[in-house]
């Protein structure tokens, strides 16, 4: 087993599941390409790093997929590169991860919803731009995978904002919304889950629903052959629709706890985004099935 294939495989994040769909070159060069951004934010999470071991090793990355470091490489570096170069790709969509990720060393909050679209956009949408041209989609998806990328790091951002605060003393929620809900950063420090709170956070679900809408809209105008090579993709958008349905539904209780979907429901996301949009056939409720009207109540003689 490759060491992308291992490090795919122990992730078990939503994306490695999603990768079943593909055909195993293209599932073997989206596990390389998974790997690059797995160690990537690792680098930046990991523990027992002083802030200068990390930029070098930001650094380190940005010369292996330009080919600066081509003669030095071993283990996954060299699957990397290889990637890069067999499939001739873009590096530019990479090197703005890698600088995306280098802002989270010494994290600034972003002041604007601007700022934080443009954090966005180097540490998710460029992540599906160049996610959209491994499995073989065309030019054409760029839009697509730019608007889906915004949506999903905006749910993640919602779903850890209590995590993202305790460990690395993180607020990627722009410091225009807080102020404009009276939402402080002490509030999310001490897990203060109140009215405020809640309508913040379902203020910038309203934008991450914007983006779902914006990106369904521009898959389905997508060519057959783009929309069956990003099914992938679109089975990671009903997957993180559905964990902002959650969240909505649930009122936003993220300090308490932990957002997801379980492995059949991820199955079911996937064999959707294959056979398009699947209606799940309705269940008429108890109280519908008239059959169960007659029956006598449990424990108790029909003559009571």
């Amino acid at each position: 087993m490759s060491e992308s294939d291992k490090i795919t495989k122990n992730a078990k994040s939503n994306l490695a599941f999603t990768l079943l769909d593909l055909p195993p070159e293209k599932r073997i060069h989206m596990a390389q390409f998974y790997a690059f951004c797995r160690i990537v934010d690792d680098i930046v999470d990991e523990p027992g790093m002083t802030p200068q071991d990390r930029h070098t090793a930001l650094d380190r990355w940005a010369d292996i997929i330009t080919g600066k470091a081509k003669d030095t490489l071993t283990g996954i570096e060299k699957e990397v590169y290889q990637l890069v170069s067999e499939l001739n790709l873009d590096t530019a969509p990479m090197l703005e991860l890698i600088e995306g990720c280098r802002g989270d060393i010494c994290p600034r909050q972003p002041e604007t919803r601007d700022e934080l679209l443009a954090y966005a956009y180097k540490v998710a949408s460029c992540v599906g731009i160049t996610s959209a041209t491994v499995m073989g989609a065309s030019p054409d998806a760029k839009d697509y995978a730019i608007a889906l990328g915004y949506a999903l790091q905006l749910v993640n951002i919602l779903r850890d904002v209590a995590e993202d605060c305790r460990k690395y003393e993180r607020f990627y929620l722009p410091k225009a919304d807080m102020e404009l809900f009276g939402v402080t950063h002490d509030d999310i420090r001490n897990q203060r889950y109140n009215y405020r709170f809640r309508q913040l956070l379902a203020y910038e679900a309203a934008l991450a629903e914007k983006f779902f809408c914006e990106a369904e809209e521009l898959y389905q105008n997508l060519s057959v052959d783009d929309r069956n090579s990003l099914i992938p993709a679109q089975a990671m958008s009903l997957i993180y629709h559905n964990i902002l349905d959650k969240m909505a539904d649930d009122e936003y209780r993220v300090f308490e706890r932990r957002y997801s979907v379980n492995n059949f429901r991820k199955l079911w996301f996937l064999l959707r985004a294959r056979l398009g949009t699947v209606e799940i056939p309705s269940i008429p409720g108890i109280s519908d099935w008239s059959f169960l009207k007659n029956l006598p109540a449990i424990g108790k003689k029909e003559d009571e």
